[in-house]
């Protein structure tokens, strides 16, 4: 029964107005990537009415009195790495190139914030390095008067190349994401290649004058907190800040409280090493800021905590974010948006503008989630045991009156027959209810479907790692990474599984009656070692016809994880496929990006 109610959650559309997006992420490591506007300004209740654009005072404070001077700008919503923690390996859906803001609708706002106080803009992404106008874009914004600093948020990857000439732009504040010290370890974190380059671009930006570096860290437990000592001695001979963050959850990287180490266990695996470690006083760290920032004395660099988890920084906040696609965001935890790009497109005035804005800031809670001690792990498990319920009881009551009615289920055609669920029709299944038959297509376009499914095989803990030679070594992570294959009595088992799973990929209208043969154009079957005791199989299949390729997708996860069971079965019975899903699906009138939830 979970694994049904689990799957009717993943196929219901009203999850997506109750649980946030896996792509809505915001990339609060680095980035922003932004979900539709759901802010209504039309009925706005100003507390202070706005007499002139010069009114810089009230414009961008909000009704507890916090003035917002830190403006965060998204230039993309594009990335050139795929981290765990961040977004799937395929990436996510993006925007309309039209829909994103162009370079002079980007200049104009940051004007006009700057007039209402802002003294700072950040610029973000996705990789805000990856746009290619970014360099004349960010020169334009330099020229800016009264704004006093420019910083960006990068992987590095891009850095280098452009580093000297975003300087001389004004670029005084860089922050770049860096989660290991080991290369190895960085290819198996971001799916990419580029170590090298990211600890370059580090180096040659330390080199310059008048500009502030830090080092962004995300610490997983079990991944990278074994490097968070080796991050520390960075700071003993170069004037960086290394700043942990606190490992955050959404719906896409498989978070898991075991992988969450809070900062006050970091500070004490510091201490351990470090026991002169110790905070700066409020006096000398900076003001409005995000982080909590430590040092060892004799150090040339700190060491900062965002506890974004643990501990919210919400009540100092002075932060603004604007989306890739133009959006305003008053909190970057927040679901809550209002639309400047079609404002700005429509003909506004910069009069008009403040008045939006102003009304927004007035509208920003006094922390995000609306409470001031906001324990985000607690709260989302409280949410995913209430939607079980709540989902539980649909199937439990089937009364027409019943409270639940207005759930949703997924249709499992697109069929208009099919739409009404009082009509209790399934597409498979003839109107009399007595035979089963196939849904006729003839009638549908040909359009481009292409669908992802995954499963997660949990092994003992001695089991994968006798398989990867790892005995003496079992929690060396670097070892893992290092093995693309494991070797079982049997032979490869990920080369023999891939193979089992493309074959029933192409044989799926064989093993499922009434799924319709069709012509595969592409079968992409990649198995990840997640950590000591998990594997990750993904399927990403692909066609262009009249019907979906879900079938396919699910068919090739499942058998290619029943042959790394079969593979591995004489070393342990107790493998387990702990789950089998469809993350995504493309194409037809059922495309739903974003189905797992």
């Amino acid at each position: 029964m979970t694994n049904i109610i689990k799957s009717f959650i993943t196929r219901n559309t009203f999850l997506n107005k109750l649980s946030p997006s896996s792509y809505q992420f915001n990339r609060y490591y680095s980035s922003s990537i932004s979900t539709p506007s759901t802010f209504s300004y039309e009925k706005k209740q100003q507390q202070r009415p706005i007499e002139n654009v010069d009114d810089k005072k009230y414009i961008l404070t909000d009704k507890f009195n916090r003035h917002h001077t830190y403006l965060r700008i998204s230039l993309t919503e594009r990335c050139n790495l795929r981290c765990k923690y961040c977004m799937p390996e395929e990436g996510v859906m993006l925007s309309q190139a039209d829909k994103i803001l162009t370079s002079d609708e980007i200049i104009r706002l940051s004007k006009l914030f700057v007039s209402a106080g802002v003294n700072k803009i950040r610029f973000t992404g996705g990789e805000p390095l990856v746009r290619k106008d970014v360099e004349p874009l960010i020169e334009e914004v330099g020229k800016i008067k009264g704004l006093e600093k420019i910083g960006i948020t990068t992987n590095g990857i891009l850095l280098n190349r452009k580093l000297d000439r975003l300087h001389k732009a004004g670029v005084n504040l860089l922050n770049i994401s860096l989660d290991t010290l080991n290369s190895d370890k960085f290819t198996l974190i971001t799916r990419r290649l580029g170590w090298d380059r990211v600890f370059q671009s580090i180096d040659n930006a330390l080199k310059l004058d008048n500009i502030k570096v830090k080092v962004n860290c995300v610490i997983m437990k079990g991944l990278n907190d074994m490097e968070i000592c080796d991050f520390v001695e960075m700071t003993r001979d170069k004037s960086v800040e290394i700043r942990f963050i606190e490992y955050m959850p959404f719906d896409g990287n498989l978070w898991s409280d075991k992988k969450f180490l809070s900062y006050t266990d970091m500070i004490k695996i510091i201490h351990e090493k470090y026991p002169t470690f110790k905070r700066y006083t409020i006096e000398e760290e900076e003001p409005n800021n995000t982080s909590k920032t430590y040092h060892v004395p004799g150090f040339k660099g700190k060491v900062g905590f965002i506890t974004s988890m643990s501990e919210h920084f919400c009540s100092s906040c002075n932060r603004l974010r604007i989306t890739a696609d133009g959006n305003l965001k008053v909190c970057l935890f927040g679901n809550t948006e209002v639309n400047l790009r079609d404002r700005i497109r429509d003909g506004a005035s910069d009069q008009q503008l403040l008045e939006i804005i102003n009304a927004a800031v007035l509208k920003k809670k006094a922390s995000h989630a609306e409470k001031s001690k906001n324990k985000s792990i607690k709260q989302m498990k409280k949410v995913k045991n209430y939607l079980l319920k709540l989902i539980n009881s649909s199937f439990i009551n089937t009364n027409n009156n019943s409270k639940l009615q207005y759930i949703q289920q997924r249709n499992y055609s697109t069929n208009k027959n099919n739409q009404n669920l009082e009509n209790n029709e399934f597409s498979h299944i003839t109107k009399d209810g007595k035979l089963p038959t196939m849904v006729d297509i003839s009638d549908k376009i040909i359009t481009k479907r292409t669908a992802h499914a995954q499963s997660i095989l949990e092994f003992p803990s001695n089991v994968l790692s006798q398989l990867l030679n790892l005995e003496n070594n079992y929690n060396n992570d670097n070892n893992i990474s290092n093995n693309k294959e494991i070797v079982s009595k049997k032979g490869p088992v990920f080369a023999t599984s891939i193979v089992a799973g493309t074959m029933a990929v192409k044989n799926t209208s064989n093993l499922i009656p009434f799924c319709h043969p069709i012509p595969i154009e592409s079968c992409k079957i990649e198995i990840t070692i997640m950590d000591s005791t998990s594997v990750k199989v993904d399927c990403i299949v692909s066609m262009s016809g009249k019907t979906g390729v879900e079938m396919e997708a699910l068919t090739g996860t499942t058998i290619t994880s029943l042959t790394i069971y079969d593979m591995c079965k004489a070393l342990s019975k107790d493998i387990v496929i702990k789950e089998t899903k469809l993350i995504s699906k493309f194409g037809g009138k059922s495309s739903s990006p974003q189905i797992t939830k």
